[in-house]
This record gives structure tokens, sequence and C-alpha cells, in this order.
């Protein structure tokens, strides 16, 4: 029997992957022994886990008539997915063709007694008045939009103070690659 310095030398080389099979045959008849010292009871339990061996998986005579079985199944189900999208889709385009038709047939028509019906009366008689009232008000329009947009006469100043401070982007694209780094070597610390 070997020491338990010698076995934990092997076991550290079989961790790295360093190790001969005759030395992993040492470890596994070691391991599969009765008696382990406690500190390697993990690894006891991850040798006898490999003695699985023995245990051969039974795979079924008719498994690849049932796969295939499946795979047919599966492409019957997007055929049909298809159909499905195109009878749909069909129906789409009709119902836009009925939008359509009653649109332009019936709400559409050109009839003089509903036109008339729609439209409002005028109330100025003199087409002049009614210019200038007009003009009126879409000058008062016109003011209350300009006193709405001169706040942000503060907002165009911030920002052409903030133009400068598109190059710290180029800090910050530096210390992003500073992060990766750092990350890079952490990956290698830890292996």
């Amino acid at each position: 029997m070997e020491s338990i310095k010698e076995m934990r030398e092997i076991l550290e080389r079989f961790y790295l992957g360093e190790t001969s099979l005759e030395e992993e045959k040492t470890l596994e008849a070691y391991f599969t022994s009765t008696t382990v010292p406690e500190e390697f009871l993990p690894d006891k339990e991850l040798f006898l886990s490999f003695r699985t061996e023995t245990d051969s998986i039974i795979v079924p005579a008719d498994l690849d008539q049932k796969i295939l079985v499946s795979i047919d199944r599966l492409e019957k189900r997007a055929l049909r997915t298809k159909r499905i999208s195109l009878f749909s889709l069909s129906g789409l385009a009709a119902g836009l063709i009925i939008m359509i038709a009653v649109y332009l047939f019936y709400i559409r028509t050109d009839d003089p007694a509903r036109i008339a019906s729609n439209q409002m009366p005028d109330t100025y008689t003199d087409p002049m008045d009614a210019y200038e009232e007009a003009k009126r008000t879409l000058e008062y329009v016109s003011v209350k939009l300009n006193t709405g947009t001169s706040e942000l006469e503060y907002v165009q100043q911030v920002a052409k103070k903030a133009d400068p401070l598109k190059s710290l982007s180029k800090i910050n694209k530096g210390s992003k690659g500073l992060s990766l780094l750092g990350q890079l070597q952490r990956m290698q610390d830890f292996e």
C-alpha cells in the first residue's frame, strides 16, 4: 500500500492530467479499498462513480425507427403551421379588400346632399374680415408656440457646453479595456 504522501502526489498529478495508466489503476485500487483517510472521502466517491462501467446502457432495437417517426411528425407539424399561416394571411387579405370596398362605395360617395350637410356655415360675410381674423388667430398660435420653445434655449446651451465632454468617451473606452485586462488576469490567477 502506498503512503498517504505518495497518494496525495499521485492524486494531484491525476487532477492535472499528468498521470499514467498504471498510476490511475493504483489510485482506483486504493480508493476502492474499504479504509481511506477522511481527507480522501470525496476522492473515493469520485473513483467509485468511475466504476459504473459494468452497468451497460441498453439501447432499444427500434430506437432508429422511433427517431425517424419523431422527425417526420415534427416536419408534418411545420408544414401544417405553414398552411395555417397562409390560410390566415388570405383571410386578412379578404378582410382588407372588404374594408376598402366599404370605404370606396359607402363612406366616400360624392353625394351633394351629404356634402352640404357636413359643411359648416360661414361666420363672416366679408372675405377680408375672415382673412384678418384667420391671420390674427395664426399669429396668436405662433406666439404661443414660440413661448413654449423659448425654454429650450437653455437646453441648447447645455448641449453646446457638453460637446467638450465627448472626448471623455475615449477615456471610457480605455477603462473598459483595462477592465477586460483585469478579468483576464483574474482568469489566469484562477487557472
